[in-house]
């Protein structure tokens, strides 16, 4: 007979949710980037240089195509399907269906640190050096946004795609995606920001700092916030499907911050994970269950609840160094790349979500 559940939230903090199927595809090279595309498409960058993408759904049969003269720093999927990369060759693609290539930039001096994409706003933002350049959807250049002071580390869209933000040293830079030459808005803060998130409400901005911190800006009024404790620099963050819990890495456990209101000044953050001795590499949140999901440098995958402590296992400890973590659409499978060139898929199908209710099938 099988076992009886009962609330998702009830399977959490009794740590009974039942074993997950873990399934590996192995790659013919190490894979140092991970991204899931529209209609359940998949694309790894390799540390060969290639692009291997395809459905999914069959990550035994992905297509590798050759992109770079050295390694792809930055992939993220395209706004109207498709990917983008953008490598230490100063490349930057368009990858279609079929392993088609429309160039963004030719390979040069400078290299693509970051590339971003936004479905909502059509566009692709490509850093090159100090340079910022927004393509549409189809890789038409649309504008050049003068060089800024120092080399952007990270770039990131607003939720409706119409301002886009860049790290860099000495805080964050914000355009408008329609006025690249006009004044942007800066956001200082002191010190090198090499990672960013914009929240899905579209109030703050947060980078990961070089000195191991958190920085976030209230966008409307410019007030500040730092948030220390961290063992590593913080690379990976996750937002919650409510919006109102931003989850990191970066740390032994996973670390989530409370952004409702008027952020998350005062209020501790909520934390989980089983060791203390090794760090969280990346997160990753469910589409649209309250749940949030971590790798770790043992290969070990673990997920839990934003708001409270406690956690399940769903990959035992082992495979390569994490290099990418991401959900499907539907929230019924988790992704985790490693950089031995493994493809790890959790089938989680008793999560999966109809995108009509937004409710997983034993809530």
């Amino acid at each position: 007979m099988p076992p009886e559940f009962g609330t998702f939230e009830d399977e959490i903090y009794a740590d009974r949710l039942p074993a997950s199927r873990v399934d590996c595809f192995p790659q013919a090279a190490g894979i140092v980037a991970l991204a899931l595309g529209a209609s359940d498409t998949l694309a790894v960058a390799l540390d060969d240089g290639r692009i291997a993408a395809g459905s999914a759904l069959a990550p035994a049969e992905l297509s590798a195509v050759e992109v770079h003269d050295g390694v792809s720093q930055a992939l993220a999927a395209g706004p109207k399907g498709g990917f983008v990369s953008g490598g230490d060759d100063g490349r930057a693609v368009l990858l279609g269906p079929g392993g088609a290539l429309t160039e963004l930039l030719p390979a040069g001096k400078a290299w693509v640190g970051a590339v971003a994409a936004t479905a909502a706003g059509g566009l692709i933002a490509v850093a090159s050096g100090k340079v910022l350049r927004l393509f549409d959807a189809a890789g038409t250049l649309q504008g050049e946004a003068p060089p800024v002071a120092t080399t952007i580390t990270a770039l990131a869209f607003n939720p409706k795609g119409k301002r886009v933000a860049a790290a860099h040293y000495g805080g964050v830079t914000l355009w408008y995606a329609a006025g690249l030459a006009g004044t942007p808005k800066a956001l200082p803060w002191k010190g090198s920001h090499v990672s960013l998130t914009w929240s899905p409400d579209g109030r703050f901005v947060v980078t990961g700092t070089q000195d191991k911190e958190l920085h976030g800006w209230r966008i409307d009024d410019g007030v500040d916030m730092r948030m220390s404790g961290y063992a590593a620099k913080v690379k990976s963050f996750a937002w919650s499907a409510d919006e109102r819990w931003m989850a990191c890495a970066g740390s032994p456990y996973v670390t989530s911050w409370d952004f409702i209101g008027k952020g998350p000044m005062g209020r501790p953050p909520h934390q989980f994970g089983a060791s203390e001795e090794f760090l969280a590499t990346h997160v990753a949140a469910h589409p649209k269950l309250p749940v949030v999901a971590a790798c770790f440098e043992d290969g070990r995958i673990e997920m839990g609840r934003f708001m409270v402590e406690g956690q399940v296992l769903l990959k035992e400890v082992g495979g390569g160094l994490p290099t990418g973590l991401a959900w499907s659409a539907d929230g019924g499978r988790l992704y985790m790349t490693t950089e031995d060139g493994e493809i790890f898929v959790v089938d989680l199908e008793d999560l999966k979500v109809s995108a009509a209710s937004g409710k997983g099938k034993r809530r």
